[in-house]
């Protein structure tokens, strides 16, 4: 049987927590050696020259007014990610969160106005990234698509209502056997 470095690091991980010690209190040796190769892989990936836009990259908003008719800058700018979230990061992913929970409530109108808010908070803020998003009703989704209106960012309700339709769209039934009479 073969383990791949990232499922032994997974294994160390979890034989760790199981014995109550964290990473800090772990050998440093063994946690070195088996994170050295993926260090490396991974620096020598960030420092690549990025080619268009990758996951990674994303438009500046530095000042974006929630009505969202401000076009977007075309320089990308890369994002931290351990950076800790601005304030309206915050309360934007706060604001779909409540929104999953009103949905989730079957209480649509108020999880609109709460999608409204969380995408006039963050112009990048995904709402289908949200967790469990897709495992929400079609109204919650036609809740999202009309807050992506309400923000004003047309694309964004245009691309989600593409793929509420093609998730939903009707599928055709196979017609039943018909018994065989005997005459």
């Amino acid at each position: 049987m073969m383990i791949s470095q990232p499922a032994l690091i997974c294994l160390n991980a979890t034989w760790q927590r199981l014995m109550r010690k964290s990473a800090g209190e772990a050998e440093p040796s063994v946690v070195q050696a088996l994170q050295a190769p993926i260090l490396k892989e991974a620096i020598e990936r960030d420092l690549e020259p990025a080619v268009g836009t990758s996951l990674s990259a994303a438009p500046a908003a530095e000042s974006f007014t929630p009505v969202g008719h401000e076009p977007r800058p075309a320089v990308p700018a890369l994002i931290d990610r351990a950076a800790p979230l601005a304030a309206n990061e915050r309360r934007a992913r706060a604001a779909a969160l409540r929104a999953m929970a009103l949905s989730r409530e079957r209480r649509f109108d108020a999880a609109r106005t709460a999608f409204a808010e969380a995408a006039g908070l963050d112009p990048l803020l995904d709402l289908t990234r949200t967790p469990a998003f897709w495992k929400l009703e079609r109204a919650a989704h036609e809740a999202a698509i009309d807050a992506y209106h309400l923000a004003g960012r047309e694309r964004d309700a245009a691309v989600l209502r593409a793929r509420v339709q093609s998730t939903f769209r009707p599928k055709p039934l196979r017609p039943r056997p018909q018994p065989i009479l005997s005459p």
